[in-house]
């Protein structure tokens, strides 16, 4: 990670949003610079500036360089999983509400860790390196 240039706080927001919402470079741009008095031109034209800025596209290919080994490492228990522990759970505890009721929680206590039982996703980050630290 010390081979990494350092990023401005602006900088380091537009690379995390980019890198969330699906490489939206405007948005991105919105969302880590105060646009209120720009063109909708301008802001296009920026961010497209700052995506070729090298120490911004250098964070880029950090993070694709990267992300199967995230996908690996953080994805471990697989809504597949989760459903074979379900029925697993089902066949053995027909008889037993209580037991049931326990196992079944357990079950979906794991699915939420793993991001399974989700109403609505939040990043939260104060800083890039921050999250892309744990990209490593």
């Amino acid at each position: 990670m010390n081979e990494l240039p350092k990023l401005t706080e602006k900088q380091q927001k537009f690379v995390l949003r980019y890198l969330i919402n699906g490489n939206n470079a405007t948005e991105a741009y919105k969302f880590a610079y105060d646009c209120k008095k720009m063109s909708d031109v301008s802001i296009n034209t920026e961010a497209s500036k700052l995506l070729k800025n090298p120490k911004v596209t250098l964070w880029f290919k950090y993070a694709q360089n990267n992300i199967q080994q995230v996908f690996q490492e953080e994805i471990i228990y697989s809504a597949l999983d989760c459903f074979n522990e379900l029925e697993r759970i089902r066949d053995k505890t027909e008889d037993n509400n209580k037991t049931v009721s326990v196992a079944l929680k357990a079950v979906e206590l794991k699915g939420k860790l793993a991001g399974h039982f989700v109403d609505k996703h939040e990043v939260k980050a104060d800083r890039l390196t921050d999250v892309l630290d744990k990209l490593t």
